[in-house]
């Protein structure tokens, strides 16, 4: 992690966080696949913790993607994200074509136009 970005165990417990990472360049094959997983495993495991608020998944055309996902805490950032991670690929998914992000950021979110899910 680079110098002066806080890590979450940094942040404060109680704010809401947005995590925003970073996919850069990816060939219409990692393209594909990580889309696939995004769709059929990824958002189904993610939408079900307790903690996720929102999440938007972007791509342009030159392969460039990003995600923004924002969580009730940095706590619930942590136990969200690894539980989602955990959860076991489907027939016919290989790990080595899921895009891994190039960068990950965290912010604090200072606005937030909907509701806070319980």
């Amino acid at each position: 992690m680079r110098q002066g970005t806080p890590s979450v165990t940094e942040r404060m417990e109680s704010e809401l966080i947005a995590r925003v990472a970073f996919f850069d360049r990816l060939s219409p094959d990692i393209a594909a696949a990580s889309e696939d997983n995004l769709h059929r495993r990824f958002l189904p495991a993610l939408a079900g913790q307790p903690g996720f608020v929102s999440g938007l998944w972007c791509k342009d055309a030159d392969g460039n993607a990003l995600s923004v996902s924002v969580w009730e805490s940095a706590e619930a950032l942590r136990e969200g994200g690894a539980h989602a991670n955990a959860t076991p690929l489907l027939p016919g998914q290989r790990e080595d074509q899921i895009a891994s992000p190039d960068r990950v950021r965290l912010y604090e979110v200072t606005a937030f136009p909907g509701p806070v899910r319980a």
